[in-house]
């Protein structure tokens, strides 16, 4: 009887899986422009895209318009940039089926046409302005389908954050702003030793100074920018329902405080220092320091919240993302489809400033 030696033999090892690389947006365009099967389609979706921007060449002009001469809204650029972010990290993690989105693109295609020829007789910008949004969304159904859609609503419902409201509107949301920016603000430095007049919008101060709370600071571009922050923040963490939803509702408290900090923190300069440094440069440098410390409030307002809210981590240590809302069940990383579509990864429990960094993908997905 032959002895094997089992040292002479070493074992065999496993493969080990190369990993598929995650695809990007432009990768993905340009895969469809080399497929025959889909270049038609691609060719087709840009030519409707062309003449959809025609048909609301009034409502982009209206963007570019209020973008580049209403301070309010001159975040507007930056709207387009982080949905195709949103969209990019859609597109990182597996394929979705591709199917028939007709009525259902055409129903919201219909929808867009109504809004925009009601606008030339009635010229509304605002009205032609979400219908311009509702047709993009349309275009997209009717080219990949729902199934789709559903995975990527909140890149085009972001959209709505770069739409300048109308003027009126604009104006009965921000004139109480204004009153109750300035009443908090005289109750919190009568409160601190510095005797306050407030009469409407004017503040007097000590030796006749006067301080006019404004409609630019009545905490309506801070209140813009922490609605589009939080809903960023309840779409990519991996949390219930209700945390998502308090994480949206604290924007409004938290740009209050921080408008009512601006102001206090103005009249002290005007009555401590120097009423020169609370206009110009310094004024603007104010509001920057001011949203720097509403981003501190929301990250107290998710620590808190975490407190009571199990990480998706600590459900499952093997794969963090299995459970995590928006993500792509293992399952369906075998689902045929000519797109490579899905949610985003979840977030951490540390808070903002940890959710903040760079997504990756899980481990063990491609």
């Amino acid at each position: 009887m032959a002895v094997i030696n089992d040292d002479a033999c070493p074992p065999t090892a496993s493969p080990v899986p190369t990993p598929r690389p995650s695809l990007t947006l432009l990768a993905l365009f340009s895969q469809a422009v080399r497929d025959p099967a889909q270049r038609v389609t691609v060719i087709g979706g840009l030519v409707c895209l062309t003449l959809f921007g025609i048909l609301f060449w009034d409502n982009l002009w209206h963007f570019y318009y209020a973008w580049t001469t209403d301070d309010n809204y001159s975040h507007g650029f930056l709207v387009p940039l982080l949905s195709l972010y949103f969209a990019s990290q859609v597109v990182r993690h597996g394929p979705v089926e591709i199917r028939s989105g007709v009525i259902s693109g055409g129903i919201l295609l219909g929808l867009a046409l109504l809004g925009r020829l009601i606008t030339i007789p009635l010229p509304i910008p605002f009205l032609g302005d979400l219908a311009l949004l509702v047709g993009l969304a349309g275009m997209f159904t009717l080219i990949l389908g729902t199934k789709a859609l559903s995975r990527y609503w909140f890149v085009f419902f972001f959209l709505v954050f770069m739409v300048p409201l109308p003027i009126a509107m604009y104006s009965r949301i921000a004139s109480p702003l204004q009153l109750l920016a300035s009443r908090a603000a005289s109750t919190v430095m009568n409160a601190t030793g510095v005797p306050v007049l407030c009469e409407g919008n004017r503040m007097t101060l000590p030796g006749g100074v006067q301080m006019f709370v404004a409609e630019a600071c009545s905490g309506m571009r801070q209140m813009t920018g922490f609605l589009a922050l939080t809903a960023a923040v309840a779409y990519l963490t991996a949390r219930p329902g209700w945390y998502r939803t308090v994480v949206v509702l604290a924007a409004l408290p938290i740009a209050l405080t921080a408008n009512v900090a601006r102001v206090v923190l103005t009249g002290y300069i005007m009555h401590f220092v120097n009423r020169e440094y609370a206009s110009g440069t310094y004024h603007t440098l104010e509001g920057i320091l001011m949203m720097g410390f509403g981003l501190l409030l929301l990250n107290s307002v998710c620590s808190l919240l975490n407190q009571f809210c199990q990480s998706p981590s600590d459900q499952d240590p093997g794969d963090p993302f299995k459970d995590a809302p928006g993500t792509l069940p293992s399952s369906s990383q075998s689902l045929p489809g000519r797109a490579i579509l899905s949610g985003p990864t979840g977030w951490t429990s540390g808070g903002i400033t940890e959710n903040l960094a760079p997504l990756r993908a899980p481990k063990g997905r491609p």
